[in-house]
């Protein structure tokens, strides 16, 4: 037998390929760390607002701020406030644009429309055109440049309501909202808590004959749990206590429940008070500027 004769032949085995590892759900991305919340959406909110200058000139810089209002979050959304900001070297200052965290609970659209909103206050600062009034009435010259900020005024609105705020009521347009859907979905995103009010708006009969004013009071608890009745007597020795409009808006009150909580005018966001606790208050403030230069008697109670 020779030696090619001899030889084997070598057959290559292919083995059966492997059964397809099953698929396997990709794990969501992390969500914001809790302690980063009011982080990422300042962040998305100062994105947001650099977005709007870069579609108008005229928007100006500012310093974006995010936090509770307090009591003014039950009637207010955000704020343009000029020149509150001033830096620490040299005498530059800095505009403010203030967003309300309660006011967030209305969604990443209508957060981006604020903004909008207080843009248009922003432009007419530039322009040194005076928009609003101390009472908040949002006049002409507002609508002129919200419309121009792509703003549309197609909202139905309280005849009360626009009789005293005037323009103050726009909604962000179809081609704004297209303008903005990076934005608008960057806020959505960041937006994973929104602040629990711990004031809500109450109405008063103050304001003059015939008319009503918006104030604020404060939740017992912001958990909403009920709580047993209190067994204090109810104190029916009501006093009268103005605020600082012109005239002036009038309630009466407890004075027990005045010394115990702060109710405030929607209109001139200032405290009701009696004549009592102004003139406490100024003895107050004269004491303590004489403690600055010397050893003062025992300072009034408030």
């Amino acid at each position: 037998m020779t030696t090619a004769e001899a030889a084997v032949d070598i057959v290559a085995v292919i083995p059966e390929p492997a059964p397809t590892p099953p698929l396997e759900l990709v794990p969501d991305l992390p969500v914001t760390p809790i302690t980063e919340i009011g982080l990422a959406i300042t962040n998305a909110l100062v994105d947001a607002w650099n977005a709007i200058r870069a579609r108008h000139s005229d928007v100006p810089e500012a310093v974006i701020t995010m936090a509770t209002g307090g009591r003014e979050s039950a009637v207010k959304l955000a704020h343009f406030s000029r020149n509150r900001w001033k830096a620490v070297d040299g005498d530059a200052t800095h505009h403010e644009v203030f967003v309300t965290a309660e006011s967030l609970l209305r969604g990443a659209v209508e957060a981006m429309e604020t903004l909008v909103h207080e843009a248009t206050h922003g432009v007419n600062v530039v322009r040194g055109v005076d928009d609003c009034s101390v009472s908040q009435y949002h006049n002409k010259s507002f609508k002129a440049v919200a419309l121009e900020l792509g703003m549309e005024y197609t909202k139905t609105v309280d005849p009360r309501d626009k009789k005293k705020y005037g323009f103050a009521f726009p909604v962000l347009g179809d081609e704004a909202k297209e303008a903005y859907a990076d934005q608008i979905a960057a806020l959505d995103k960041a937006i994973q808590a929104t602040r629990v009010p711990a004031y809500i708006p109450v109405s008063t009969g103050g304001g003059g004959k015939g008319k009503t004013t918006t104030g604020t009071t404060e939740l017992d608890d912001a958990d909403g749990e009920e709580k047993p009745p209190r067994p204090e007597k109810e104190d029916r020795n009501y006093v009268k206590a103005t605020c600082q409009c012109s005239p002036p808006a009038t309630i009466r009150v407890s004075p027990k429940t005045l010394a115990k909580k702060k109710i405030m005018c929607g209109d001139c966001k200032e405290d009701f008070t009696t004549p009592e606790i102004v003139v406490a208050r100024e003895m107050k403030k004269e004491w303590e500027e004489a403690a600055a230069g010397g050893s003062p008697a025992t300072p009034p109670a408030e």
